[in-house]
This record gives structure tokens, sequence and C-alpha cells, in this order.
């Protein structure tokens, strides 16, 4: 029996802790924030793939021995993330099977192998056979009350004033403890969101972004009428996820009819500019991604920034603007009495390419969907071969790097043996081990856990 650490209470860490257990091995999971925090995130959003796809059969089974097969999802729906995380994850993460082994605001900070630095022991037996140690912070909160001080009736004040103080506050704070746990597996299950790229050209940040962004803006909001209802909002990327914002912005057009959309989407390889941003899969299993992109090519496709001469393309929501990236942006106080931003562009990607292109912007709201990528500083100290493209375990991403399908579902994993790091008995699974490679696919994680932990028990 070995004492494994999950770092990540998500989809593959709750499935690899659950068996784990199963397994007969002894396992803590140590989650940052809540169970299923990063779902929750963008719980708004409707998943592509169906349930069945997105759960493990071990999973399934132990709910519906526990609470009744009927408390499961059907396995062809479609779920929100907030539907998958308190329909599924959530339950999971609460069987007896893991009843006080997931330690929620529990941050992992670092790892090591205990008595050796990075440089030391470069391939030798006695680094693999001392355990791992990981520095846990903690974040553990508490209640105070202030007391009224009129409440024992010995004042009588009628000031309105002074009425208002006799009221009872109630404060919460947080304190910051570390721990130091062993473990002789670690598996990073932690994903990559919300760690996100830049949108800068060439992937670092563009002037005044650090500054002038915050973590919000590179989220999946939920378009709300009071929040971007008759504003100009300035979308970044060129994947589902800006699409998933730009048809919702453009359907919220319809209510209050001075809403904006300029989206900023490279072209794919070899386009065309009828065809839009957006690379579509031939007959996609997947219909509703097929809608999607469909409908976010057309909006694309008719408000193209060539166009906006013509009387469509001016009463159109959208206005697309290809090859071109941001060369700096500037927090403003817009004409609508909103924190806006002045944006200057960046065409040198498309130089030669006609005239008539904008040199700025001025929008009142920002969402860049630029992609994530991960968070390495915790496994800094440990061995790990990574890939200098994108950034996950090397032999996982030759694989990965050598498959010629856009679509996601035609992923497979690659087996135990991609998994390994030259640091025995840690492993990096789910999102975060294609790096910033966004092909990830809920299945493809929950067989990462199933050949790791049935290769430890051979």
């Amino acid at each position: 029996m070995s004492r494994i650490a999950i770092i990540g209470a998500g989809p593959i860490g709750l499935e690899a802790a659950l068996l784990a257990r199963q397994l007969g091995h002894e396992v803590q999971v140590f989650e940052k924030g809540r169970v299923a925090e990063n779902i929750l995130d963008w719980g708004h959003v409707r998943l592509f793939s169906p349930f069945g796809m997105n759960s493990s059969e071990w999973g399934r089974a132990s709910l519906a021995n526990w609470l009744g097969p009927d408390a499961l999802p059907c396995d062809n729906v479609l779920l929100t993330g907030r539907e998958f995380a308190d329909e599924y994850l959530i339950p999971l993460s609460q069987l007896p099977e893991l009843a006080g082994r997931i330690h929620e605001q529990s941050q992992v900070r670092s790892i090591s192998r205990r008595h050796f630095r990075k440089s030391d022991g470069i391939g030798a037996p006695d680094r693999g056979a001392e355990p791992f140690q990981l520095l846990i912070e903690r974040r553990t909160f508490s209640h105070s009350v202030i007391s009224d001080p009129f409440a024992d009736g010995t004042h009588n004040i009628d000031d309105e004033s002074t009425q208002a103080v006799r009221v009872r506050h109630e404060l919460e704070t947080h304190h910051l403890d570390e721990q130091v746990v062993l473990a002789d597996v670690v598996l990073d299950c932690s994903g990559t969101y919300p760690h996100h790229n830049w949108f800068g050209n060439g992937g670092m940040p563009c002037q005044g972004e650090r500054d002038g962004l915050t973590e919000a803006h590179y989220r999946l909001p939920v378009i709300r009428a009071d929040e971007f209802g008759n504003l100009i909002t300035l979308v970044v990327g060129s994947g589902f996820s800006a699409a998933t914002s730009v048809v919702a912005l453009a359907e919220l057009a319809r209510q209050a009819p001075r809403t904006k959309v300029l989206w900023l989407a490279n072209s794919p390889p070899n386009p065309i500019e009828s065809s839009g941003p957006i690379a579509r899969v031939p007959n996609d299993p997947l219909i509703e991604r097929d809608l999607l992109a469909t409908k976010a090519n057309e909006l694309a496709a008719i408000g193209h920034f060539t166009r906006a001469s013509s009387l469509e393309a001016r009463n159109h929501p959208v206005v697309w603007f290809s090859d071109v990236s941001i060369k700096s942006l500037r927090p403003i106080q817009s004409c609508r009495d909103v924190d806006g931003f002045e944006i200057e562009l960046d065409w040198s990607r498309a130089a030669g390419q006609g005239s008539n292109r904008p040199s700025g912007l001025t929008v009142d709201r920002i969402i860049a969907t630029v992609g994530y990528r991960p968070d390495r500083s915790i496994y800094e100290e440990l061995h790990v071969h990574e890939c200098y493209a994108t950034q996950g375990p090397i032999k996982l991403a030759a694989k990965l790097l050598g498959e010629t399908s856009f679509d996601c579902l035609a992923q497979t994993s690659h087996g135990c043996d991609v998994l390994k790091n030259p640091e025995p008995n840690f492993f990096i699974l789910g999102s975060k081990s294609y790096g910033r490679n966004s092909n990830f696919l809920l299945r493809v994680g929950i067989e990462q856990v199933r050949e790791v932990l049935t290769s430890m028990n051979r």
C-alpha cells in the first residue's frame, strides 16, 4: 500500500482518489479552494461531450451503489459545469471511501524529495527511495462579533446615527498555516485553469496588460444585460470559449440593440475569409460543438472588418478582425460612464494584405479567452522532463505532437510509460499533462488515472 498525495479535487483528482482507495492505497487530496472549484467557475457553460464520456465506470458504480441508480444523470445528457459538479463531482467527494481524505482550502506550495535538492542524486536509486515532502498551506476561517454597546439597555439614545450602530457586526477573517506532508507517490491533477496565457504579440503581455486587467478578464463570464448590454465588448481568442462569448453577446444584441462585439480572432491555417475563425471538425459527432462553430463563423464572416461599409455589416452586432494582435491597452473612463479601454492594434502579421485597417479601438469590456498554461512552480525541485513547445511532460508531448487530427475526440491515452518522469512516482495527469495543448478530453484523463494506478498494483 502506497501513500498517495493528489493535488486538485477536480474531475481527474477525484476519480484518481476513488480508484486509489478501491485499490487499497492510503490517499490524501489537497485542493486550494473547494471541491470542483474550477468547474464551478464556468458552471454556466454546457459541455459538448456527454456525461458518460466525462465520468468513470468506478465512479458511476460507487455512486449508484451509495445513492441508488436513479441518482446519476443519463450517460448521453449534456450537463452544464454546475450540473456536472452538483450531480457527480461533489457527490463523488462525499463517498464514504473518501471521508476525511479531501482537504479543501489546502494549497500545495512546493514538492521535493526528502534530503535531496534538485541537483542531488540524479538517476540514483537512493533519491527514489526517499518520500516526497509537500508543503501545504492551509486556509482556515473564523468569525468574530462586534457586540452592540447598547444591548444592555443602560443607554437611552434616540439619535438615528447612533441607533444605526445598535446592530451586531459579524466579521470573517482567515488564517494561514503550513504543514509538511510525506507521500510515496504524487499525482498532480491540478489542471491549467485559471493560469491564463497573455494576448500580446508573440504570447507575452502587451503593454499595459499586466496592470490594466484582472484575473476576471481571462475567465468565461455569464453574459448579462446589466453588465454587457448596449456596450462595446472586445473578445480576444480563436477557440470555442471565445465563440461561446461572441454568440451569447450577439443574442444579447437582440434585446439591447447597441450591444457590439469586436472579435480579435486569428484565422486558421489556409483561411477562407467566408469560413470564419473557428476550425470545424468534419462530420463532427458532437452536435452542439458544431452548431456553436457554425454560428460563430457566420457572425464573423458577415461582420469581417473589410466589409464595414456594407449595410449588412453596419447593422450587424459582430466585427471580426483577423490576423491582428494587440500592441497596448490603456484603461480609460469611457463616454458611457463605465471603465473602458483604449486598444492599440498591431497589424504587422497582415502586412501587405490591404488597407483601411484601424490602428486602435475603444471598448467598454474585455473578454480575453486566450487559453491556459500549466503552473510548474510547485515541482521545480523535482526532475521533470518537459517539452519546450507545450511545457507538458516530454514523452506525452511527443506523442501528441505526432497526431494529426484537430478533433479532441480522436485523442487517446498513450499508456503509463509516456506519463513517467525522471522523478520516480511523480505523475502529471489530466489537462496539465497536455501543457498548452488544448485538445485534452476528460475521457483521456480518466484513462490516465486507470493506467497509472493499475500499473502500481502489478
